[in-house]
């Protein structure tokens, strides 16, 4: 199975349709190759990394999505892949509070499940402060906090497809200056 192939099946996991809306855009503006090319990097790749779970890789994109304030669409789509993966509504509500979105309360999000753990409770703000341009001081805090090395460069690394890659060269170097 080709990156292609494992892409669109994560992408129907995640959207729960058998005919992704991401695809269909590609198609109605003629841009059928680079939808393919983008399911195949995006959900066939990045997604396929080690080091972070489906759940944890849907919670940062959400504090991301978030703190950046200007992708609804996409934060919605977010918001319902991260459920259907198995993230809580409680966990999902924390995220978005913990960047300051008034999202949950226009999401319904309850208080069902359990909450963020420490370790990601603190990806999430790292993804914050990632799409916020990855050089607030803060975001080394929350680097340390993290607790693995591997998962903050990993939350970063599947950042850069949703804040761009110049925030997320960004973040890295502040990751890189903390190792030392």
């Amino acid at each position: 199975m080709g990156n292609y192939d494992r892409g669109l099946a994560l992408l129907r996991e995640l959207g729960g349709a058998d005919e992704p809306a991401v695809l269909e855009l590609f198609h109605r503006i003629g841009a059928d190759d680079f939808g393919a090319e983008a399911v195949a990097y995006v959900y066939g790749g990045v997604y396929q990394r080690a080091g972070l779970s489906l759940a944890q890789r849907q919670l940062i994109t959400v504090g991301a999505l978030a703190a950046v304030g200007f992708a609804e669409a996409q934060l919605r789509f977010h918001l319902a892949a991260a459920r259907n993966v198995g993230c809580s509504g409680r966990q999902l509500r924390e995220a978005l509070e913990l960047v300051g979105s008034t999202a949950a309360a226009e999401a319904g999000l309850g208080d069902e499940g359990s909450g963020l753990d420490d370790q990601d409770r603190h990806l999430v703000a790292l993804a914050a402060y990632t799409a916020l341009g990855g050089v607030a001081p803060e975001l080394d805090e929350h680097v340390r906090a993290v607790g693995d090395d591997k998962a903050a460069v990993e939350a970063v690394l599947h950042l850069s497809v949703y804040v761009g890659f110049p925030a997320a060269l960004n973040a890295l170097t502040r990751i890189a200056a903390a190792r030392g």
